[in-house]
């Protein structure tokens, strides 16, 4: 009798993710939930010293900004892309995602990955814009930090 499919530490299905090389992950980075940044002392500051490192975005979701990684396309160019450039999150390398799984974006940590080769967030785009639409004042406020250092 077999058990449940083998997973890693952190949540990764090995027998499912070797199949596609982690497509999501090469393609989509994962939005990040506002707690992460509201649990600092000052969270817009914690937010403005992720994006001023040039790792992390705001990617417009129905009209939220919303802080992820960036894409190393991203990176690069210093624009946001939709998603269409098909560029790897710049964490993502030979073996894997470089953030320990406490450090990865929300969405990234809730993903589920498939045997049909698809892989689900069970926290997703329409709950990020939901839980940073309200947050808008944080970003904004970041986002001035960023442009009174610059």
């Amino acid at each position: 009798m077999s058990g449940p499919p083998a997973r890693t530490a952190t949540g990764e299905r090995p027998d499912l993710c070797a199949a596609c090389g982690g497509e999501c992950c090469r393609t989509r980075p994962g939005l990040e939930e506002p707690e992460r940044f509201l649990a600092a002392a000052d969270p817009a500051g914690a937010l403005a010293a992720r994006l001023a490192t040039g790792d992390w975005v705001l990617a417009g979701v129905g009209g939220v900004r919303c802080p992820r990684p960036a894409t190393v396309a991203e990176r690069a160019s210093g624009r946001v892309f939709t998603g269409a450039e098909n560029s790897p999150c710049v964490y993502v390398g030979p073996a894997g995602c470089a953030l320990p799984h406490p450090e990865r974006p929300r969405m990234c940590r809730d993903l589920e990955p498939w045997a049909d080769g698809d892989c689900r967030a069970l926290w997703d785009g329409r709950e990020a814009r939901a839980a940073w639409e309200p947050r808008q004042d944080l970003v904004a406020e970041a986002l001035r930090r960023l442009r009174d250092a610059g």
